[in-house]
């Protein structure tokens, strides 16, 4: 692939510093450009009994064993949503939302907020590869069995060049791009990109540059030197109402909510 997007940006979640019961293994060096990461999860009930997920720009098939074996494929999010704790062990595979459809068996057209319906997506993988995983004894062993499904559905696919390019071109510009800033420097109608976008990820080109800004503000948000009027400006909002308005309609939390949850309840957080 032309751009390497996960070497300038990496998506965070709502507790970024969280360690007690969750665990995040890097993928190999192959799949570092479509796989944000394999995560292991153990619900202690803690948290009010209950998680807050954000729009990430990811992707996930997450793997658990209740009543039976279970794959869950939870498609991009454009709000927050609050997941309940049980005592159930997930093993997960974090896809960045422009890289799932390499590995699919559909496109990603109607993968907004989808969630359950990973025969359709990954029907191999539910009916053979799922079973296996959660079989396996080690952490690392499921992380293996992992890379090796993904390895062989890769092949020699690649991320469509015109969904890559904006991303990167929206990115680099801190969220401040049109449709028509990206479908021109891509040499491509709106409605074409408009299309590729879908296809690839699931949302509109709007909405992916939407989704970059919250999740660039939000990177920024969790240092300590944080400046809410220098985002303003770095992001390109109108003003600071503007700028909280739209941070809690994809967060589900006011900015000063969200930043003390990750104070209040992190020990890692020494940035």
């Amino acid at each position: 692939m032309s751009y390497r997007i996960d070497k300038i940006f990496k998506t965070i979640t709502a507790n970024p510093y969280q360690r007690n019961t969750y665990l995040e293994l890097a993928p190999c060096e192959a799949l570092k450009p479509y796989i944000h990461c394999f995560w292991y999860s153990k619900d202690d009930g803690g948290s009010k009994g209950r998680s807050l997920v954000i729009p990430d720009l990811c992707m996930d098939i997450i793997l658990y064993e209740y009543n039976g074996y279970h794959a869950d494929f939870c498609g991009i999010n454009n709000h927050s949503f609050y997941s309940v704790n049980t005592d159930t062990e997930h093993f997960g595979i974090r896809f960045y939302a422009w890289a799932v459809a390499l590995f699919a068996d559909d496109t990603m057209a109607e993968a907004l907020n989808a969630y359950g319906c990973t025969q359709r997506y990954f029907s191999d993988f539910f009916n053979q590869t799922a079973e296996e995983i959660l079989s396996a004894e080690s952490l690392y062993e499921k992380k293996r069995l992992a890379e090796n499904y993904l390895l062989k559905k890769l092949g020699n696919r690649s991320i469509n060049p015109s969904v890559l390019n904006s991303i990167v071109y929206t990115i680099r510009n801190n969220g401040k791009a049109t449709v028509k800033n990206l479908a021109d420097d891509n040499a491509v109608s709106n409605r074409k990109l408009e299309r590729d976008f879908l296809s690839t990820t699931g949302v509109s080109p709007k909405q992916m540059i939407n989704l970059i800004r919250y999740q660039l503000l939000w990177q920024d948000a969790v240092k300590r030197d944080f400046n809410v009027l220098d985002s303003v400006e770095k992001y390109g909002f109108s003003d600071q109402s503007h700028l909280l308005k739209e941070f809690k309609k994809y967060h589900g939390l006011t900015l000063t909510e969200a930043r003390h949850e990750v104070l209040h309840l992190s020990h890692f957080y020494n940035t």
